[in-house]
């Protein structure tokens, strides 16, 4: 057990956090006034929830809570949207990849794997994490259209 929990205590306890931040923005009212935000549109909620993403994982470094928190967000509204929970997710977990940087413990775990400087680093990991990141939206939206 105790091994058990060195290794993944840490992905256990930013997963729960990630949830009931969710839950306290579900709770909180803000699915209502971002439903009114939407048109018929599938793309918009799709756009929306990565840069929620994005912005949440720029400002706290954490995919995981940035993508749980961002798609929580939108849950209470996706049915009434039309679109797919499974596009939303995939969303929000392109937009929690976008611009990771010095906030992130995945920057510094991959500073440290690569070899290289913290310079080098926001060269390389943040430009093509970024850009894996767009690709995967593009992709999402893509899968909206045929869906």
């Amino acid at each position: 057990m105790a091994s058990g929990f060195r290794n993944s205590g840490q992905i256990l306890v930013l997963t729960g956090v990630g949830g009931s931040l969710a839950a306290i923005v579900n709770a909180s009212g803000l699915g209502d006034v971002l439903q009114d935000s939407f048109t018929a549109s599938t793309v918009a909620p799709l756009i929306v929830v990565w840069g929620i993403a994005a912005i949440l994982h720029a400002a706290i470094g954490s995919v995981t809570l940035a993508a749980l928190t961002a798609a929580g967000i939108l849950a209470p509204v996706v049915s009434q949207l039309g679109t797919d929970p499974v596009l939303i997710a995939l969303a929000a977990g392109a937009g929690s990849l976008f611009a990771v940087h010095v906030t992130a413990n995945a920057f510094w775990m991959l500073q440290s794997l690569l070899g290289l400087t913290t310079r080098g680093t926001l060269k390389t990991v943040t430009f093509s994490v970024s850009l894996s990141s767009v690709v995967a939206l593009l992709m999402v939206l893509g899968l909206s259209v045929v869906m």
